[in-house]
């Protein structure tokens, strides 16, 4: 069976899926959608997802949204590298840290980059510094830990990496915009001021296939 992969480009959702393929080398059909076209509500892909969200697969007659969950099954299909640990202490450790940073980074990404991206900056400016000052203490407790880890969880890259990188690419591009100058702090200049995590950024542009997943219409100017 064909698994095919349902995604869009920019999604730092599906951006980790994409990621997980190329690292485990698994072979699959690509679907990209189109946001603007209005691709996630036809009916076709409401049957794989109802929730009309990328990523979703569809193998045979299986279907499976959610991230997280398909980098689960995607370990399943193919163990090795082993991205969610070798064994149940090294795999709590990973859970841990998707955990910390669902709980505790995203929520301040999505509405900083949600200001910014749906021009929403001039009527939620505070809330965007706020939600960047959080996402800074964040990101120097991450760059601390990475200073002395060259991965999130040990030796290894795990779904941890994996599932934080996209996000602090998404993060640094909103950043980057014109307009957010008075608003982005560190953040217009996460290489300079978190020497750590731009290291593990580079360590996972070094991915073989990497470029393969690069969104595609990041390659123009933002």
């Amino acid at each position: 069976m064909t698994l095919e992969v349902y995604w869009g480009s920019g999604s730092p959702y599906a951006w980790r899926v994409l990621l997980g393929l190329v690292i485990k080398q698994i072979s699959y059909e690509s679907k990209q959608l189109s946001f603007s076209k209005g691709d996630l509500r036809s009916p076709n892909f409401l049957a794989i997802n109802p929730r009309g969200q990328v990523p979703a697969i569809r193998e045979g007659s299986f279907t499976l949204h959610e991230s997280i969950a398909i980098l689960r099954y995607l370990e399943d299909k193919e163990p090795e590298p082993a991205l969610f640990g070798q064994d149940g202490a090294e795999s709590s450790k990973i859970w841990c840290s998707i955990m910390e940073f669902m709980s505790y980074l995203e929520p301040g990404i999505l509405s900083f980059t949600g200001a910014i991206f749906f021009n929403h900056l001039a009527e939620q400016r505070n809330e965007a510094i706020q939600a960047r000052q959080t996402i800074e203490k964040e990101l120097t407790l991450i760059n601390n830990h990475l200073t002395e880890k060259p991965y999130l969880v040990g030796d290894r890259l795990s779904a941890a990496d994996i599932t934080l990188y996209p996000f602090v690419k998404f993060l640094a591009r909103a950043a980057a915009k014109e307009n957010t100058a008075e608003v982005s702090g560190t953040l217009r200049n996460v290489s300079g001021y978190y020497p750590a995590l731009n290291i593990w950024c580079q360590k996972i542009e070094a991915i073989p296939g990497y470029e393969k997943t690069y969104p595609p219409h990041w390659q123009t100017k933002a």
